[in-house]
């Protein structure tokens, strides 16, 4: 017989910090949930989120989880080293769980951050290859897209930004995205997929200030070409 799962409440979760770290990163979500991107390191309170929807075996997370919740903590306070050594004992020894592989891409993120794009990139492609459905899989190809901009590698650039568009769930970081695939376009001399993009992007009702005049800019530029 299937036990029910169990409820927390906020009083509960105020006793347990791990908890009361997913509490409040639900919290920041929904309130600026709008303004959240970070596209050299990810999304810290959307982990979270994966962290408390994780499954649960009773009332006892698996041990991969609350690695993953430990190293999120850490990441979250500053302490990126411990961080780092958290997520490198996750992959060495949950690498298979989801938790495991979403470890790959704090690794990645965290070595961009550091500029060791080697290892970033060995870190985020393994990230990408192991995950088909991921809120972080956007961010992840973005990070991919700059390294290979780095290594002056424009069809693998192109490839990971388009595919950073394709898998944005939040409309205002995709307008940023598709606005710099329209110049990495106009870079390569297809103007007409950039001018599609633009064009597009000023037929929104619903758009950000700073995107609608990197658009007219982008518009005005490829007008006068």
């Amino acid at each position: 017989m299937l036990k029910p799962k169990p409820k927390f409440t906020k009083k509960e979760m105020k006793k347990d910090p791990l908890l009361e770290t997913i509490n409040t990163g639900f919290e920041k979500y929904n309130k600026h949930k709008s303004m959240i991107f970070r596209a050299g390191i990810g999304i810290i309170a959307l982990i979270v989120i994966i962290v408390f929807l994780s499954t649960r075996q009773g009332s006892q997370q698996k041990p991969a989880d609350i690695l993953l919740g430990n190293a999120l903590v850490s990441m979250d306070t500053g302490d990126i080293e411990n961080a780092q050594f958290q997520f490198e004992l996750l992959t060495d020894e949950h690498g298979s769980t989801r938790s495991g592989k979403t470890s790959n891409y704090y690794l990645g993120s965290i070595h961009f951050d550091k500029g060791d794009y080697d290892n970033a990139k060995t870190y985020l492609e393994r990230f990408i290859n192991s995950a088909s459905e991921n809120i972080l899989l956007s961010s992840g190809h973005f990070m991919l897209s700059n390294i290979y901009k780095r290594e002056s590698n424009q069809d693998k650039e192109e490839k990971h930004l388009e595919l950073a568009v394709k898998f944005s769930s939040i409309p205002h970081n995709r307008h940023s995205l598709e606005l710099a695939l329209a110049e990495l376009y106009v870079d390569k001399g297809t103007e007409e997929m950039a001018m599609e993009i633009v064009q597009k992007i000023l037929n929104l009702e619903n758009i950000s200030s700073g995107n609608k005049k990197k658009a007219e800019e982008l518009s005005g530029f490829l007008t006068r070409k």
